[in-house]
């Protein structure tokens, strides 16, 4: 059965606008039988839809695709070995060869996740690490289709345990996101990675869908932003350059050393990375960013003296 069901799927993706009858011919069933496959797909969350009258027939939802890790590669091997079996049926030897396809179009399998477009890997430092683990995690379950269960804690303090099947992964402000449908929500919803914690696999499955990607940032409010000025030696001008980016950092008058400016948020992270400076930059303006630096090297002192 399982040989019909993702030859049938194949075959009215491929094909815009068909007939119970036509994909009889094609797949060697009956007509009743492909209307009983209709309903398990449709049960499967495929949405199947069929128009009636003159030029009316069976087609599936444009929203609907059949991504590349639809299986997994064990279940993409052990399909095209038991498809291999059944050379007398002339929709198994197709299907088995689109397949193929797929499975040569596929990458190879590396240590670390490789996602057609990134690869998160975890030998960095412990904080890092845990966070390249739960992000391996959370594309794994998407390239797998199983649904995770985490333990979220908001920004306001309360923790709650939500089934999620991930969709898309996003970076936005130096921080990973995950864009997931949230069984407690019934919707999508954005998760902020570093407040997941307790990462499990619940044993149940989705299929994906198509899903509009509407990212709302507002978990917290956004800090104001002021145009940061400084002067940094040769030794910071790298790390300036990854904070603020190459073309914000310029040799300064002196031939020396140079000059780095941007627009910064006004918050904490931003005055503990000019302190990770040190006696390598100086800030030009405003002088309230130099003095909420001063004020916390004085509390380090103090702290630590």
């Amino acid at each position: 059965m399982l040989d019909k069901l993702l030859s049938m799927t194949i075959d009215l993706i491929s094909h815009e606008k068909t007939t119970a009858g036509a994909i009889a011919a094609r797949l060697e069933l009956s007509v009743r039988t492909v209307y009983r496959y209709l309903d398990v797909l449709s049960a499967a969350g495929i949405p199947v839809y069929t128009q009636k009258g003159r030029g009316g027939g069976i087609m599936v939802g444009s929203e609907f695709r059949l991504p590349a890790t639809f299986l997994t590669r064990e279940e993409l091997d052990m399909t095209i070995a038991a498809l291999s079996e059944q050379k007398d049926l002339n929709a198994a030897v197709s299907a088995r060869d689109k397949l193929l396809t797929m499975k040569k179009r596929r990458p190879a399998d590396v240590t670390q996740y490789y996602n057609e477009s990134f690869v998160v890997e975890n030998s960095d430092a412990n904080s890092n690490a845990a966070l390249a683990d739960k992000i391996n995690t959370i594309v794994e379950s998407k390239r797998n289709r199983r649904t995770l269960r985490i333990c979220y804690h908001s920004y306001s303090g309360e923790k709650t345990t939500r089934d999620i099947d991930p969709y898309y992964l996003v970076y936005h402000d130096g921080s990973w996101y995950v864009n997931a449908f949230c069984h407690l929500r019934k919707q999508m919803r954005l998760f902020k990675i570093a407040r997941i914690t307790h990462l499990t696999y619940t044993g149940g499955v989705f299929l994906p869908v198509s899903k509009q990607k509407t990212y709302t940032f507002d978990l917290e409010p956004r800090p104001q932003q002021t145009d940061l000025v400084m002067t940094v030696t040769p030794e910071g001008r790298y790390e300036a350059e990854d904070w603020l980016g190459v073309e914000n950092v310029k040799p300064a008058e002196d031939g020396v050393n140079f000059l780095a400016a941007g627009s910064v948020p006004v918050n904490e992270e931003t005055f503990a990375k000019i302190v990770k400076f040190g006696k390598n930059a100086k800030v030009i303006s405003p002088a309230s960013v130099r003095d909420a630096v001063k004020k916390m090297c004085l509390s380090c002192l103090e702290v630590n003296g």
